[in-house]
C-alpha cells in the first residue's frame, strides 16, 4: 500500500503541476483575446493593425505555382531527400534540401483603402484552431512507389534516388481573391508580424477568431479544474496514507 500512495501522490502532484500550466497558457489566450477586441479593422497606420481584405498580386504580378500549375499571388516550394547523404550525427539533419524557393515580391492585400504588401513571413505563424491562407500540396516520391513528379524537379535528380531514399516536394501557395482577417505590424508600408504578441493571417473572419479564443479558454478552464480536483484528491489521500505509517 505504501508503494500505491507514493504513485498516487506523485500523480497527483503532476497533475497540480500540469493545471499550472494550463494556468500560464490561459494568461497567452487572455491577453491574446484583448488584443483582438482592441485592435479594430480600420484605415492601415503604422503600428499594430487590424486589416479585413482579399489577397491580390504583389509588384511581381501573377504567379504560376510550379507544382500544381495554379494561377497564385504567392509560392513557395521545397524538394528534400531523406535520408540525408551528409548525416553525420544527432545534431545534423535528417535530410538533404535539393532546392528552396519563392516567388519574387510577395503578394497583397486588397481593402478598401487600397492594396498593402505583405511580407510572406506571416504565414510562418498559423494559431491550430485557425483556418490558414496558404494552400498546401506535398508528393512524396519513392523509387518503389513513384509518383508522377512536375517538371520544377529534373530528371537527374529522380535518377539519382536510391533504393532506400525519398523525395518530399511541397508547395504552398496564396490564390487570389482569399478573403483574410489579419492583425500584424505595419512597417514601411508592408503588413509584417507583430514584433511582440499576437499575430493573426487567417480565412476565418474578427468574429471567429474570437470565439475560437474564447472556445479554447474555457476548454483550458475546465481542464484545470478537473486536474485541480484529481491531482488534490491523488495527492491529499497518498500523502495522508504516508503520515499513518510515520
Amino acid at each position: 500500500m505504501m508503494v500505491v500512495a507514493t504513485v498516487a501522490f506523485c500523480i497527483g502532484a503532476l497533475l497540480i503541476g500540469g493545471a499550472g500550466i494550463f494556468l500560464l497558457l490561459n494568461l497567452g489566450e487572455h491577453r491574446a483575446l484583448r488584443t483582438l477586441r482592441r485592435v479594430v479593422p480600420g484605415p492601415a497606420r503604422p503600428g499594430r493593425v487590424a486589416l479585413e481584405g482579399r489577397t491580390e498580386y504583389g509588384p511581381s504580378g501573377r504567379q504560376a505555382a510550379p507544382v500544381t500549375g495554379e494561377d497564385c499571388v504567392w509560392f513557395h516550394v521545397r524538394l528534400i531527400r531523406e535520408p540525408s547523404r551528409q548525416y553525420s550525427g544527432s545534431d545534423a539533419p535528417d535530410h538533404d534540401v535539393l532546392f528552396d524557393y519563392s516567388s519574387p515580391g510577395g503578394f497583397a492585400l486588397a481593402d478598401p483603402g487600397g492594396r498593402i504588401p505583405v511580407d510572406p513571413a506571416i504565414l510562418d505563424h498559423p494559431y491550430p484552431m485557425e483556418a490558414g491562407v496558404a494552400v498546401k500540396t506535398t508528393i512524396v516520391h519513392k523509387r518503389k512507389a513513384p509518383r508522377p513528379l512536375p517538371p520544377v524537379v529534373s530528371r537527374e535528380i529522380i535518377d539519382d534516388l536510391r533504393k532506400s531514399e525519398r523525395l518530399t516536394l511541397t508547395e504552398s501557395r496564396v490564390l487570389r481573391g482569399v478573403p483574410v482577417f489579419a492583425l500584424g505590424r505595419l512597417s514601411g508600408g508592408v503588413l509584417k508580424q507583430s514584433r511582440a504578441g499576437l499575430t493573426v493571417f487567417t480565412t476565418d473572419t474578427r468574429e471567429q477568431v474570437i470565439a475560437t479564443r474564447k472556445d479554447g479558454i474555457s476548454v483550458s478552464n475546465r481542464v484545470m479544474v478537473v486536474f485541480v480536483l484529481a491531482g488534490l484528491a491523488l495527492a491529499g489521500g497518498g500523502a495522508g496514507y504516508l503520515n499513518t505509517l510515520g
